[in-house]
């Protein structure tokens, strides 16, 4: 397996630094934080470019906040360095060691694959499996508290069997480190992290246990085969599997199938939306917020043209 080195030095590099500061900036929806980023992008810049050199870097505080939407779950945020950071990190040294040893079936968080992809690639092994076998069955797996589940020891690991470089390793042990417990929401590097976590998991139902039908977003994932019986195998060996990566399936976890109603990345076996009425409310407040003044007009038109493709019905027919 081969291990990367020289990855450290793309960090430090001010080009990158500016890509990624314009990354944050972009992505950043308060317009006063906005405001000051471009009047103090220098300083942003340099310091972090300082930070760096220097391999001063400590993580600073997280803000928390929790969401109830789809379930219950906390999200945090950083200050501007830590964000610029992040990225630079998950660009310039994960991207690079990980991203090379992901197979195809998982689909989570990479270019060109997301949400739309792990649709279109299940409806696709749908269609096979039905020609091939006419009956079949479906494992659908989920991980309990995925996330704040992932253990540190077992991550550094992994990450040190892609990754020989002391100063990399250095900074990222530094970034996993600061989450606890497992891997918060909402940072570039849980994302890239928590791809990676289960890319043993990927190999061993690919290559183990000869699934060719396999699809992984995250901890959601399904496998396909002609046997209810070779399911319940598999299921029992990952299992123990998952028992190795301190991880556990949840109770929605169970065999289907292929005539019965199951759900993957929030749609049925359809393609159908399966919260249609939590879509329609927060369109409803969307609406509500454009018309008190508080919503601009195109933040509302995006919110309008995604929900509705969503849901897959007119528009017209929600507002």
């Amino acid at each position: 397996m081969k291990r990367y080195s020289h990855l450290y030095k793309n960090i430090c590099n001010i080009e990158n630094i500016d890509v990624a500061f314009k990354e944050v900036r972009r992505n950043t929806r308060n317009e006063r934080r906005v405001y000051n980023m471009k009047q103090y992008k220098a300083y942003y810049i340099n310091t972090v470019y300082n930070i760096l050199n220097t391999h001063s870097y400590q993580v600073g505080e997280y803000n928390k906040f929790i969401i109830h939407e789809p379930k219950e779950r906390i999200i945090v945020s950083q200050n501007v360095i830590d964000k610029i950071i992040n990225h630079l990190v998950a660009r310039y040294i994960l991207y690079p060691a990980i991203l090379p040893c992901l197979i195809d079936a998982n689909v989570a968080s990479r270019k060109g694959l997301g949400t739309s992809a792990g649709l279109k690639i299940a409806q696709e092994y749908r269609r096979k499996c039905k020609i091939k076998y006419g009956t079949y069955y479906i494992l659908k797996c989920d991980i309990s508290k995925f996330f704040s589940s992932i253990d540190h020891e077992r991550l550094k690991e992994k990450i040190k069997r892609r990754i020989k470089e002391k100063s990399s390793l250095e900074i990222i042990y530094k970034i996993i480190d600061s989450n606890e417990p497992g891997l918060f929401i909402g940072s570039m590097t849980s994302q890239s992290l928590a791809i990676f976590y289960l890319n043993d998991l990927d190999h061993f139902i690919k290559e183990d246990l000869k699934i060719k039908y396999y699809i992984r977003y995250q901890d959601d994932f399904l496998l396909f085969h002609e046997s209810k019986e070779y399911l319940k195998y598999c299921y029992e060996e990952i299992k123990k599997f998952l028992d190795k990566e301190k991880l556990q399936l949840n109770r929605k976890t169970r065999i289907f199938k292929s005539t019965d109603n199951y759900t993957f990345l929030g749609r049925n076996p359809r393609g159908r939306y399966i919260r249609y009425r939590n879509i329609k409310r927060k369109l409803k407040a969307r609406k509500y917020l454009y018309e008190s003044g508080k919503l601009p007009l195109n933040s509302f038109v995006s919110s309008a043209t995604c929900y509705g493709e969503l849901l897959k019905c007119g528009i017209d027919k929600l507002i």
